[in-house]
């Protein structure tokens, strides 16, 4: 069928949908005939001016630099120049009230800031993976608008690439889309250079300029999020007021102590207890590369992903997540690929590191001492970074690539201080909180708790012989989660013997007993 008659065919009389003949990708809003979208256009462009923010690690720019948004003809006086900006935040409040309004839609291909050939490509995967969607889903999987996803695929047919099957909607020109035999050795080609299939990613700069707003307001930490994270836990007012004052700094901590008396209870308790919001991106592509950042199994979206949500956020960049803060708890497991980004030689694109898909939230290192690298490596891969301000991440291909740095990390050990790390490092943690073990009066409150929260009867003395019968073991150092593994020993025996738990003098010698037979050595293996 010829180009004139096909397009005649599948695009009826009097509909609006046009084909462009010219170079691809060109701003629509170039001619007299389309003034408002012009507007639209420029307003955009002049909104993304006066947001952009350049930090001087990568500008260079020195602080007194005139700001981007600065009048030619402001007055001189520095009270002049207050009632004039006064003036204008005043007149134009939407723009640096409303709650996103650094986050504007990109209205145009130069506002998304990625290549026409990477739109196409990644278009042309999401289509091979998709059967054959419509524009509307389009937009949804890419997360632009409908005016930008209707262009990239106005010029992929022109291009014989993709063919059109059918309208869904004739008043909206919905069309739905599939891969022309060039097209499905186009996107082989594409797949090959990386199998990334998902939202179209911002750019470094992108990237850059919102983490820096974000990280201008501090997220202070509330007192129901201490609350949280000490709610369960008996310790003295002293060690209590100490965490709470780690935590509320937002700084970096490290909690030390003998093992199970709490360290790890307060820090998970705290991360999920953890309130605020912040923005994820999709992914983020950089020298060629994509790097992956949003993780549905860290990340809690605080907005919906339905069409009738994405519809309603029109005017906000769809490529970032508003998200609940993001809190990430590393244990032992953690070796030093988690420090840097991952490629995969599959898929072919990167995961962002730990600390960087935990950006303006909380990033929980349990067991510190454990991990599988040095702890004067980890500390100096993170520590470092945070006291500048910034982080370098190395790509495979030797680049590397620079972007803004905050978070709180928090460590929990059972060594010694002075023995996970040397003074240089230790100075750049802040908090050093102790959480001891407990006295015999709280060690009672405790198993008390327990019995209680597990419906276990206590007989009048029981406590109390509890007490004394384990703080003078000198095989065992009284810890507070004895409490808790001595309680489930006396339910557990009291199941096997077809009888109702109850602590009493004789149910906890048996659980004493049981425990230390399995905990400690006593004697010789041939007694």
């Amino acid at each position: 069928m010829a180009l004139d008659v096909w397009a005649e065919h599948v695009y009826p009389e009097g509909h609006e949908v046009t084909m462009e003949t010219e170079s691809t990708f060109k701003d629509e809003s170039t001619d007299a005939k389309d003034a408002p979208t012009t507007a639209r256009s420029d307003q955009s462009a002049r909104e993304a001016q006066r947001t952009r923010v350049i930090p001087s690690f990568l500008s260079g720019n020195s602080a007194t630099d005139a700001p981007v948004d600065a009048p030619a003809d402001e007055p001189g006086d520095s009270m002049s120049q207050f009632i004039s900006r006064t003036m204008a935040t005043v007149a134009e409040p939407s723009e640096s009230d409303d709650e996103g309004s650094f986050l504007r839609a990109p209205r145009t291909f130069a506002d998304v800031g990625l290549s026409k050939a990477f739109l196409a490509d990644l278009t042309l995967k999401i289509m091979h993976y998709s059967g054959a969607p419509s524009v509307s889903k389009l937009a949804t999987r890419l997360r632009l608008s409908g005016e930008i996803v209707t262009q990239i695929l106005e010029t992929l047919v022109e291009e014989r690439l993709v063919v059109i099957l059918s309208q869904s909607d004739l008043y909206t020109g919905n069309y739905r889309y599939r891969l022309s035999e060039k097209g499905q050795t186009r996107v082989l080609e594409a797949l090959e250079r990386t199998r990334y299939a998902g939202p179209v990613p911002v750019t470094a700069d992108q990237y850059t300029g919102v983490m820096q707003r974000l990280f201008e307001e501090k997220q202070e930490v509330s007192r129901h999020e201490i609350t949280e994270a000490v709610k369960g836990l008996v310790l003295t007012s002293d060690v209590s007021d100490a965490v709470a004052r780690a935590l509320f700094s937002g700084k970096t901590a490290l909690l030390y102590g003998p093992s199970g008396n709490g360290k790890s209870v307060i820090l998970e308790s705290f991360s999920r207890a953890l309130e605020g919001d912040s923005y994820v991106p999709y992914a983020i592509y950089a020298y060629g590369q994509v790097i992956r950042v949003f993780d549905p199994s860290i990340h809690v979206p605080l907005d919906g992903d339905s069409d009738v949500d994405l519809k309603e956020k029109s005017d906000l960049d769809q490529r970032w997540v508003k998200v609940r803060r993001p809190a990430i708890v590393l244990g032992a497991e953690m070796d030093r690929g988690a420090m840097d980004l991952g490629f995969d030689p599959q898929a072919r694109f990167y995961q962002a590191p730990p600390h960087i898909k935990a950006q303006n939230g909380v990033l929980v290192v349990d067991d510190f001492g454990r991990q599988r690298v040095t702890t004067t490596d980890l500390l100096t891969r993170w520590l470092i970074p945070l006291e500048r301000g910034w982080d370098s991440l190395s790509l495979t291909t030797g680049e590397k690539l620079n972007v803004p740095f905050r978070l709180q990390l928090l460590f929990g050990t059972n060594g010694r201080v002075r023995e996970v790390a040397d003074e240089a490092l230790l100075r750049r943690i802040l908090y050093k909180v102790r959480i001891p073990s407990p006295d015999q009066s709280n060690f009672g409150e405790i198993l008390r708790r327990e019995c209680r929260a597990k419906t276990v009867p206590v007989e009048d003395d029981a406590i109390g012989h509890a007490i004394e019968k384990l703080f003078n073991e000198h095989a065992l150092k009284p810890r507070a989660s004895h409490a808790r593994d001595l309680v489930d020993i006396l339910i557990e025996s009291a199941a096997f013997d077809g009888t109702n738990p109850v602590l009493s003098r004789e149910s906890f010698d048996k659980a004493m007993s049981l425990f230390l037979a399995n905990g400690q050595e006593t004697g010789d293996l041939d007694d």
